[in-house]
């Protein structure tokens, strides 16, 4: 599947460079004495937001395979945090709550990482040039029956990874395709493409599950759950 989603995002670069070549040799062409032709912007903004799209998609396709290891995540998740300041407006307030005690789960922390880089980066998009807030927390959590059901987990102890911003509430709709590939564009006006859709995999491929919810004067909050493994032999890893 990666080599098809390579091959196609190759083949339609392509394409749209093509594309936007000709609109420059037409814009080129155009009388310097009149405006901007509107058709011609129109062809500009679909072509440059297709090239985005390819880009994302070939960063998607090169995706490695997912290696967990046994981990505790809060050396994982404050080396993000850090990596996200740098991605937000100065603006934006960013703290975090990571319990020291948190138990280890199986994970791959470059892709945690991404995780959190990608929500992160989602909840400044929706924050705008505004003040505001994103707030990480890395908690132990017990996962009862009827939530796991609808989760579609194991019932049991959990690390919960959550993310959350006080920017603008996600319309009810938005909220039902959040994590659909390109279908955020309508949400607060920005799009983040696979990024959201590529969090669901690593929640999936972590034998975990991903949450959102939204509400005015609330905000937004992601949650990850990851499965905490019975530990049969009676060792854990040192702490971070």
């Amino acid at each position: 599947m990666s080599l098809l989603a390579s091959g196609v995002a190759h083949d339609f670069n392509n394409v749209i460079a093509g594309i936007l070549g000709s609109a420059e040799i037409l814009k080129m062409d155009s009388p310097t004495d009149q405006p901007d032709d509107p058709i011609l912007g129109q062809i500009f903004t679909a072509g440059l937001r297709a090239r985005h799209i390819i880009h994302q998609l070939k960063i998607f396709s090169a995706r490695k395979a997912c290696q967990r290891t046994l981990i505790h995540l809060p050396p994982v998740v404050r080396e993000a945090v850090q990596g996200l300041r740098a991605s937000v407006p100065a603006t934006v307030e960013i703290i975090h709550h990571l319990e020291p005690k948190c138990p280890a789960v199986l994970a791959d922390p470059a892709q945690i990482q991404q995780a959190i880089m990608s929500l992160g980066t989602n909840a400044g998009h929706s924050l705008g040039d505004h003040p505001g807030r994103i707030e990480v927390r890395l908690e132990t959590c017990d996962v009862v029956a009827d939530l796991a059901a609808t989760l579609g987990l194991n019932a049991g102890s959990h690390v919960r990874l959550s993310i959350r911003d006080n920017g603008h509430p996600v319309s009810k709709g938005g909220l039902v395709r959040m994590f659909e590939p390109f279908a955020c564009k309508q949400i607060d006006g920005h799009d983040s493409g696979l990024e959201l859709f590529a969090v669901r995999e690593i929640a999936h491929a972590h034998e975990g599950a991903i949450t959102v919810d939204s509400a005015p004067g609330e905000g937004t909050v992601f949650r990850l759950y990851i499965p905490v493994p019975e530990n049969e032999d009676g060792e854990d890893p040192v702490a971070g």
